[in-house]
C-alpha cells in the first residue's frame, strides 16, 4: 500500500520499498506501537497531575521510544562494502553513483539469492577504508574511500554448507551495475568484507554508546537474554539437562539394585 506524507507535494514514498526493507519497517511500526501502548498504560495506572511544560519534560517520557538505532548489535553478521578511488574527484562521482545502486545489491542480489532470513543496509556512511589488510590498495585509494554496512541473519533451514559465500554476488554487481559508470578508471571499485559482531570496528559504536563498543556489547548481551525464544530455548535445554541426570541416576540406581541381588543370590 502506498505511504503519502502530509507535507508537499504528495508522493508515493514507499515505491522503491523491497520486501527485506517491509519487514524493517513492519518490525519498528509495531515496537513503536509497543512502546506507546506500554507507556500509555503506565500514564493510566500513575497518571501526570500537572502537563509538563518543558521540551525536556515530554523527552523523558518518550525518550525510549526515540533511542538511537541499535542496528550494530541486532545481527549477528555485517558486510562492510568499502568504495574507493584513484583520486579525490574521481572518487566523490564514483561513490555518488555506487550509492544510487546499493540497493539492488542488498535487496535484489543479496536478499534474493542468498539464504537469509533479514538483510538491512545501514545508510549512514564512514569516512574510513574499512577493507581486507590484504587488499592490494593504494594509499590514495585508502585516503579516498567510504564504507557502508549491511547487517543480516542467516536462515538456517535454507544454509547448506557452513560457509556462505557473495563473491558471486559481487562480481555480478560490479559487471551489471557498475559497468555503467562513465568513465570507469583504474582504481574503482568496492571491496567487501564479513565481519561478526563482536569484529567490528570501534568506530561503528562511537556515536551510538556512551560506552563504546563495551557498552554496545553489554547491552547485547541484555538483549539476548531478555529474548523469548533464547528463554524458552534455554528452558528446553535445562529441562532436558535435568531429564538426563534424571535417567542416570536411575541407571546407576537400577545398576547397584541388580548388584545387590546378584550378591545376595550367591551367597544362597
Amino acid at each position: 500500500a502506498p505511504v503519502i506524507p502530509p507535507a508537499y507535494p504528495a508522493m508515493n514514498s514507499t515505491m522503491s520499498v523491497s520486501r527485506q526493507t517491509l519487514q524493517i519497517l513492519i518490525e519498528e511500526f509495531c515496537r513503536g506501537h509497543d512502546i506507546l501502548e506500554r507507556l500509555w498504560k503506565d500514564h493510566q495506572k500513575n497518571p501526570i497531575k500537572s502537563e509538563p511544560t518543558d521540551d525536556d519534560d515530554l523527552g523523558d517520557i518518550f525518550q525510549e521510544l526515540f533511542e538511537p538505532s541499535d542496528f550494530f548489535i541486532q545481527y549477528p553478521h555485517y558486510l562492510s562494502l568499502c568504495v574507493v578511488g584513484p583520486t579525490l574527484n574521481d572518487s566523490l562521482n564514483w561513490v555518488g553513483f555506487v550509492e544510487s545502486r546499493l540497493r539492488k545489491l542488498v535487496s535484489d542480489m543479496l536478499g534474493k539469492s542468498l539464504p537469509l532470513s533479514k538483510i538491512q543496509l545501514w545508510p549512514k556512511k564512514f569516512k574510513a577504508c574499512i577493507a581486507d589488510r590484504n587488499a592490494l590498495l593504494s594509499l590514495a585509494q585508502r585516503k579516498n574511500s567510504l564504507t557502508y554496512f549491511v547487517g543480516f541473519q542467516v536462515d538456517r533451514f535454507r544454509m547448506r554448507g557452513d560457509q556462505l559465500n557473495i563473491e558471486l554476488q559481487m562480481q555480478n554487481f560490479r559487471e551489471w551495475h557498475l559497468g555503467d559508470f562513465k568513465p570507469l578508471i583504474d582504481g574503482m571499485d568496492v571491496l567487501a568484507k564479513c565481519f561478526k559482531v563482536k569484529e567490528l570496528p570501534l568506530l561503528c559504536f562511537e556515536e551510538m554508546y556512551e560506552g563504546g563498543k563495551i557498552e554496545g556489547m553489554r547491552k547485547r548481551r541484555q538483549m539476548r537474554d531478555a529474548d523469548p525464544k533464547r528463554q524458552e530455548a534455554k528452558r528446553v535445554a535445562r529441562l532436558a539437562e535435568l531429564k538426563a541426570k534424571m535417567a542416570e541416576m536411575q541407571r546407576k540406581k537400577e545398576a547397584t539394585i541388580a548388584a545387590t541381588y546378584e550378591r545376595k543370590r550367591k551367597r544362597e
